[in-house]
């Protein structure tokens, strides 16, 4: 079984800390060395393709009615029946909610609260209707002190028209790229350089506790990879430079999502990818 994201942050040297919003204030250095660490392992197949794995459950998922109407997202996670209430910080945050929808051209990255004991919600307003998959991303406290890491994903369809402006890695501010494709299988770093339209660095500050917040998502499977920064950004003659790990399960089509905040403004930036 793979050790999950805490532990292997620890081994790097990094912080454990795991993704659009403007506001957040920015983290403590990023590249600090944690004191304590708490093993945190993947649960096998919780890959965002499914709403049950190692007992653990996404159920009840709703999503706003109509497309461009203010409304909810709301879901439960449970444990062999029971809501799962003890969670271990990932990146400042108990949990991390993507909606996605299936063309992958509507990405949310949102932070619900809890209300009753494992129950969950936030506002969301989404810009097109369609089907989307809710993928939910957290670690649980396990009885032994250690946590059980989960992507858990369902789908629910939103009514509204479907046209959208599709993002790309250009936002007319910031204009992120892969240094190079990855490679299916194997665990590697590659460079993601963030850069302004003139081609320079940018001014990169921390989102979340890390300098950057990546994921990509599978076309033909829907699987869902969380990629983590590996250090701190390198300014260069082509932009800012920021380290990646990364290990993509299989050949194919990806869209890599990049946050990242700039002179103190949270962009997203779409690239797609085959690998």
């Amino acid at each position: 079984m793979r050790v999950g994201i805490a532990a292997v942050v620890l081994t790097l040297g990094l912080a454990v800390t795991l993704i659009a919003c403007g506001g957040e204030p920015e983290a403590a250095d990023p590249t600090s060395t944690p004191s304590v660490a708490t093993v945190v392992t993947e649960i096998e197949g919780a890959d965002g393709t499914v709403a049950t794995a190692g007992g653990y459950t996404l159920g009840d998922v709703r999503l706003p009615a109509e497309a461009g109407t203010p409304g909810k997202v709301s879901f439960t996670i449970t444990k062999d029946g029971d809501p799962v209430t003890d969670y271990i910080e990932e990146q400042t945050k108990d949990l991390h909610l993507y909606v996605v929808r299936d063309d992958l051209e509507v990405f949310r990255h949102l932070h619900p609260t809890e209300g009753e004991p494992g129950a969950w919600s936030g506002d969301l307003t989404l810009p097109a209707g369609g089907t989307y998959r809710v993928v939910v991303e957290f670690a649980a406290r396990t009885p032994d002190g250690k946590g059980d890491q989960a992507m858990l994903g369902a789908t629910a369809k939103v009514a509204g028209a479907t046209e959208v402006d599709v993002p790309g890695s250009d936002d007319g501010t910031v204009i992120a790229a892969l240094e190079e494709t990855p490679k299916p299988g194997i665990d590697q770093e590659i460079g993601v350089v963030l850069s302004d339209p003139a081609g320079k660095p940018v001014n990169l500050g921390t989102y979340l506790g890390v300098y950057a917040h990546v994921t990509a998502f599978s076309r033909e499977t829907g699987e869902v990879i969380h990629l983590h920064p590996l250090g701190g950004p390198e300014n260069g003659e082509d932009g800012t430079r920021l380290g990646i790990h990364v290990k993509p399960p299989k050949p194919g089509d990806y869209v890599f999502f990049v946050q990242a905040r700039v002179d103190g403004m949270i962009h997203t930036l779409r690239l797609p990818v085959t690998v």
